[in-house]
């Protein structure tokens, strides 16, 4: 799948800003990028500091922000809720481009473009943290088949690992952009029947090239799990 959810540089510039404001803008980027929506449930903070790779302290401070603001709504015994989506800055990440208009085809034409080449760059480069990476969040997605939301944030972070690991700034920013783009259309794909299992299918594909060091094998499933995107991108479009 298939969020800009721009996700690049999560613990970079550390001595500019405290992680925890780094996380707040980053959930920030998921609701303004429409990945996030009013009343959806966000998952634990347990969960979050492990798909983020944070700790707990960090994502309850960034909580704590965005409640602030009004953007999230935190209860004692239930799930932080999203309560707001209009009307806040736009974070750092250039959320605020997501709303251009662009085509199912533009979108599918440039991600094939960019997004196939990074990760033949990725699979030379990623190091055997990355893998590991990788894995977790694979093996945390196991669980979510009937969890889109859940789901959606730990896509957007699979992917995120992919685009940085190809070692190319540029192109990880420009691919985050493009992963935005199309999300209000993947959500209504993702609420369909065994369409998150399709997905963690692909990612299974996807980490197997990986883990194997086979650039073929990673682009090929790559290459797959984009045209399946597509199809059932249009599908709903066109619904």
């Amino acid at each position: 799948m298939d969020t800009a959810i721009n996700l690049n540089d999560l613990k970079a510039g550390l001595s500019r800003r405290p992680l925890r404001e780094q996380v707040s803008q980053r959930i920030a980027a998921m609701v303004q990028s429409g990945l996030l929506r009013e009343g959806d449930e966000l998952p634990s903070e347990r969960e979050l500091a492990t798909t983020l790779e944070v700790s707990r302290e960090s994502v309850r401070g960034a909580l704590q922000m965005l409640a602030a603001i009004g953007m999230v709504e935190i209860s004692q015994g239930s799930r932080t809720r999203v309560i707001g989506t209009i009307g806040f800055p736009l974070s750092d990440h250039g959320a605020g481009k997501t709303g251009t208009r662009r085509s199912a085809h533009e979108v599918y034409e440039a991600r094939r473009v960019v997004e196939l080449p990074t990760v033949r760059l990725a699979v030379e480069r990623i190091d055997d943290a990355g893998i590991q990476r990788l894995k977790r969040l694979v093996d945390a997605q196991r669980e979510m088949t009937d969890d889109p939301v859940r789901f959606q944030i730990s896509d957007a972070e699979f992917h995120d690992v992919i685009y940085r690991a190809g070692g190319n700034p540029l192109l990880a920013e420009f691919l985050h952009e493009m992963y935005s783009f199309g999300l209000e259309f993947r959500r209504r794909v993702l609420v369909a029947k065994g369409a998150v299992s399709l997905s963690f299918q692909d990612h299974v594909q996807i980490l197997d090239g990986f883990e194997r060091r086979d650039i073929a094998a990673a682009v090929e499933a790559m290459e797959s799990h984009l045209n399946r995107i597509h199809r059932t991108t249009l599908d709903v479009m066109n619904s």
